[in-house]
C-alpha cells in the first residue's frame, strides 16, 4: 500500500516547510537546523560574495569537495547531537547525530549542498565511517562515564548501502569501539530504498539480526509504501515534521496520523515526532501515542559538550 501524503491532505503543495530530499542523504540529513550564512560568509576564493550562491557551478562544487576533502584529512567534520525526549521515561536517553561542515569564513556548509556531492564522488562512505566510528567512540566515552544513554542515530547513504561488505564494516566498527550493537540506530529514508530495494533490505536484514536498531526516517514526505514498515525490520518510523505541523490545521492529516500512530504501535513499532516546535504540536503528538520527541521544543542540535548535561535529565 503506498500513499502519497501531499497529494492526499493538499490540492496545492503544503505551505509548510519540507525537509530537502536529496534521495539517500548521506548519514546526516538535510537539516533546517544549521545556521544561516550572513552576508559577508561566502566561502574564499571562489569568487561569489552574496549569500545566494551558485551551488551548481562546477567552480563551488569543486570547492566544496576540496572542502571535504580538507575536513576528513584534517579531522574538521563536526558533529552535534540533538537529543531525544522520551514521553513514557519523561527524560533524554537517545540523541541523532547531524554532521557539519565549516568553510574558511566559518560559514557552515548546508548538508544539503555537500552531501550529494560527496554521494557522486564517493567520498561518502569514507565520510559515514568516519561518523559511525566518532559516533560508536563518543557513546563509549558517555556510559564510561555513567551517562544514561540508550542510543544514537545515524542517517544512512543510498550510497552506502550498496557496499556489499556494509553489514561486515558497521559491526567491525562497533565490536572495536566495545559497545552492544543495540546503542547504534541507523536511519533510512524511503527514498534510499526506492534506488536499490533488494540489496538495501538484505543489508538492513543482516545488521538487525545482529542487534543494530533501524528507524523508517521522514515518514510521510513524498510516496510512503507502508509494506516497508511490515517487509523490513524496522524498530521505529520517524514521522516527519511537516506532517505533525500540517495536522495542527488539517483535520484529514491530523486523522490520518493518529490512526498511523495507532497502527505502528499496535504492530510493536517505537514512533518517534520530528520538528515538535510549539506547544500545540507538543499537545498534539502526545494525544497521538508517539513514544519520543525530536525537535527545539526539547532541544536543539548542539555540540558533544554540551549533549552529557541532556542524558538522564527529567523534564519538569
Amino acid at each position: 500500500m503506498g500513499i502519497s501524503f501531499k497529494n492526499l491532505f493538499n490540492d496545492k503543495a503544503s505551505a509548510s516547510p519540507q525537509k530537502c530530499s536529496y534521495g539517500g542523504i548521506g548519514m546526516f540529513k538535510t537539516s533546517s537546523h544549521a545556521p544561516k550564512a550572513s552576508p559577508g560568509n561566502s566561502p574564499a576564493g571562489i569568487g561569489v560574495p552574496q549569500v545566494v550562491l551558485d551551488r551548481d557551478s562546477p567552480v563551488y562544487q569543486h570547492h566544496l569537495e576540496d572542502l571535504m576533502y580538507h575536513a576528513l584529512k584534517n579531522d574538521k567534520f563536526i558533529i552535534y547531537y540533538q537529543p531525544l525526549y522520551s514521553i513514557q521515561d519523561n527524560n533524554f536517553t537517545e540523541a541523532e547525530a547531524l554532521l557539519r561542515l565549516q568553510d574558511e569564513s566559518g560559514r557552515f556548509v548546508p548538508p544539503g549542498e555537500f552531501i550529494p556531492i560527496a554521494e557522486k564522488n564517493g567520498m561518502i562512505m569514507e565520510i559515514s565511517s568516519m561518523v559511525l566510528n566518532k559516533v560508536a567512540g563518543y557513546i563509549r566515552s558517555m556510559l564510561s562515564c555513567g551517562t544514561d544513554i540508550d542510543s544514537i542515530s545515524i542517517n544512512l547513504s543510498a550510497v552506502d548501502l550498496t557496499r556489499p561488505d556494509l553489514a561486515d564494516h558497521v559491526l567491525d566498527i562497533i565490536r572495536k569501539n566495545h559497545i552492544s550493537p543495540n546503542r547504534i540506530v541507523l536511519e533510512v529514508t524511503e527514498s534510499t530504498l526506492i534506488r536499490n530495494y533488494r540489496q538495501a533490505g538484505d543489508q538492513i536484514r543482516e545488521m538487525s539480526n545482529e542487534g543494530v536498531q533501524f528507524a523508517l526516517d521522514d515518514f510521510g514526505t513524498g510516496y510512503s509504501n507502508i509494506a516497508n514498515v511490515i517487509d523490513l525490520p524496522f524498530d521505529d518510523v520517524k514521522i516527519d515534521k511537516s506532517l505533525i505541523w500540517d495536522s495542527i490545521e488539517n483535520k484529514k492529516c491530523n486523522i490520518v496520523i493518529r490512526e498511523l500512530t495507532k497502527a505502528f504501535k499496535d504492530i510493536h513499532l517505537g514512533v518517534i515526532a520530528e520538528g515538535v516546535e510549539t506547544p500545540e504540536h507538543d499537545r498534539f503528538v502526545r494525544q497521538c501515542g508517539c513514544d519520543r520527541i525530536q525537535g527545539f521544543r526539547y532541544a536543539k542540535p548542539m555540540p558533544s559538550s554540551r549533549v552529557y548535561d541532556y542524558f538522564g535529565r527529567t523534564m519538569a
